[in-house]
């Protein structure tokens, strides 16, 4: 994680459209991204895109490259999981606990603190024959749970530049 967004607010469109290429196929070679982006009226060299993703790497904005297996997933189906906590003078320390154990699940998607009728959303993918991965946390925490609702959820676009941004909060 990014300490702070300093070094967000300093990314102009091409670092933005070098991101976007590279969320697609982290592998490009620099070449080809000076032509897509020649392609598309920025007139770059591919040392220069070189440079700029060393900027962006040692910036902290570009943390990795990974390698996205295939077959790994048989779907790509997510379960919400909407939750109500009963409440206590411990609500929030409640709260840390059940968002700390959803974080060990290796299908977790994300944990969301929110203000409402319900006090958490959390998004699960559906693995193998598991079609209801929230059932774990309802099951543990089925105590502090008041109420809770799920629902399966179709996830088919994803920016991913906007979503790396939610690391910084």
């Amino acid at each position: 994680m990014l300490s702070d967004d300093s070094s967000w607010s300093t990314l102009d469109e091409v670092d933005r459209k070098i991101i976007d290429i590279l969320n697609k196929n982290a592998r490009t070679p620099s070449k080809e991204i000076a032509v897509e982006l020649r392609n598309s009226g920025v007139d770059v060299s591919d040392r220069t895109i070189r440079k700029r993703i060393e900027r962006l790497e040692k910036n902290g904005i570009i943390k990795g490259y990974k390698a996205v297996l295939s077959g790994v997933s048989s779907t790509d189906e997510f379960e919400a999981l909407f939750v109500k906590i009963k409440v206590t003078r411990s609500v929030g320390s409640i709260t840390e606990a059940i968002k700390n154990f959803v974080k060990t699940l290796p299908n977790y998607l994300f944990v969301a603190i929110v203000e409402g009728d319900w006090n958490m959303i959390i998004v699960m993918r559906i693995e193998g024959s598991e079609k209801n991965p929230t059932s774990r946390v309802i099951e543990k925490f089925s105590d502090q749970i008041l109420d809770y609702r799920t629902s399966g959820i179709q996830i088919k676009d994803i920016n991913l530049l906007n979503m790396s941004l939610l690391l910084l909060t």
